[in-house]
């Protein structure tokens, strides 16, 4: 049977870091083969950096040298108190071993220990597998995000420039104004409070309880974004009269492989919606992204059939379905439960 370790990035030598980054990358190989891979030392640097707010667990799995299963375990140490975010993956040559129910018995027992009374987790469309051994242990399913993919070689640039025109016309009001890279310090306040605006996008059935996000928690995020390689395009609506931002988008790309960028949040406060915010401001950044990064091919974004308004604006770009992604919850009791019948 293989050997059981618990790893601690912060003091892990840099063969054992490495050697996880490659059991990472061999995950990603097999759900995503014709993407290129990220890039080892960006991966141990990001491990080696960590989020003073979480508190993470590495439980890998050694075989000859290699990792060939492992677990990652996340306590918030702000919010989500009850809460512990799991991920677990096998190598596809380890598989049927027992492997994930050893590794499911040590995430009992450290969850057990730290007070976490329910676990959240997801699985892809690309490894359907994941998603029947969730259904097993008795998880709930409480979202379900279709991952749509943008080919910009199919898209119109002179589209993006006319979104752009009829919107700055039709709200006078607002102007935009896109960034690179870490936020400028007197704008954090404001950047902050725009970001909370994701909270009022749909969160299917999961329990969530955020926190606001904060001008600190902001300069965590771009601290360990240039620790893990990685870059961040933003753009905002201003409105004028007040000063006030009021709407925001948001591209991240690994800079040794900028042929990809990934959409996360957008959000436009609400009572400044039915101005076409949305649309001008995603407009403007891919504008700029491609500007700025010409290398780029794809763009990935993940959308709830529920958030329409979004799901359209996406559609009309030209986003097509790429993966589905869920998210599950799984209470520890329950966890603990099944293994326990499966000892007996």
């Amino acid at each position: 049977m293989p050997t059981l370790e618990m790893l601690t990035p912060s003091t892990a030598s840099d063969l054992h870091l490495r050697a996880l980054a490659h059991h990472l990358e061999l995950i990603r190989a097999e759900r995503m083969p014709s993407d290129p891979p990220f890039d080892a030392e960006a991966i141990v640097a990001g491990l080696r950096k960590p989020d003073p707010t979480k508190d993470r667990h590495y439980l890998l799995l050694w075989e000859e040298g290699q990792v060939v299963a492992r677990a990652t375990v996340t306590l918030s140490q702000e919010h989500h108190l009850h809460q512990a975010e799991v991920e677990l993956s096998v190598l596809v040559a380890h598989r049927q071993r027992g492997l994930a129910r050893l590794l499911l018995r040590e995430i009992a027992r450290l969850t057990e220990q730290s007070g976490r009374q329910l676990l959240l987790t997801n699985a892809s469309s690309r490894l359907p597998s994941g998603e029947a051994v969730l259904r097993h242990l008795g998880a709930q399913l409480v979202m379900e995000q279709q991952f749509m993919e943008l080919d910009l070689h199919g898209l119109d640039p002179q589209m993006l420039v006319e979104w752009v025109r009829e919107a700055a016309r039709g709200a006078p009001e607002y102007l935009t104004w896109s960034h690179l890279g870490p936020y400028p310090q007197k704008r954090l306040p404001a950047i902050a409070q725009v970001y909370d605006v994701m909270q009022t996008a749909p969160q299917g059935t999961r329990d969530t309880a955020a926190g606001s996000m904060t001008p600190e928690a902001l300069q965590r995020q771009d601290e360990q974004l240039l620790t893990a390689g990685r870059q961040r395009l933003t753009t905002f609506a201003e409105h004028r009269p007040t000063g006030s931002v009021v709407a925001f988008t948001e591209l991240f790309w690994d800079v040794k492989r900028p042929t990809i960028m990934i959409q996360h949040g957008t959000a436009v406060q609400p009572e400044h919606r039915l101005h076409s915010l949305g649309r001008w401001i995603k407009a403007a950044n891919l504008l700029t992204a491609q500007r700025l990064s010409p290398e780029v091919r794809f763009v990935r974004a993940g959308n709830t059939d529920d958030n329409i308004g979004m799901l359209r604006i996406n559609q009309a770009l030209g986003f097509r379905p790429y993966l589905t992604h869920t998210d599950w919850q799984l209470e520890v009791n329950d966890l603990r439960a099944y293994l326990d019948r499966q000892h007996a």
